[in-house]
């Protein structure tokens, strides 16, 4: 390990962290923020994401998983839509309140960290 990167490291947690929390719905579990960052990254990704497929994901149980799941949903965070090819499975996908909030939280990362965004 480099331990004389480990300060600037740590700093960008602690950044990350605190601007998500302006941001974002975050309490004291980590399950809805794991949520919250699966359904955007497949959504960026343009992947489907089913309800099953994002449970799998997740490292929490389905009982915590369906718990914040359920009030992610009904909070407008992300939202169900009919599978066009399979009736029986449902899309998760993200509000536009949380594609808004990814974009000021990258907005406001780039500020504190120009040199991680603007390197390619």
């Amino acid at each position: 390990m480099q331990t004389k990167n480990l300060p600037v490291a740590i700093n960008l947690l602690m950044q990350v962290r605190k601007i998500n929390q302006v941001h974002l719905p975050m309490g004291h579990s980590f399950i809805p923020y794991e949520i919250l960052l699966l359904v955007i990254y497949h959504h960026l990704q343009n992947e489907d994401l089913t309800v099953k497929k994002l449970f799998h994901f997740g490292s929490y149980s389905e009982m915590g998983n369906r718990y914040h799941f359920k009030k992610l949903v009904e909070r407008n965070w992300i939202s169900l839509q009919a599978h066009p090819n399979d009736s029986r499975l449902k899309l998760v996908v993200p509000s536009e309140k949380l594609i808004q909030a990814f974009s000021v939280i990258t907005d406001n990362l780039n500020l504190v960290f120009p040199e991680l965004f603007n390197s390619g």
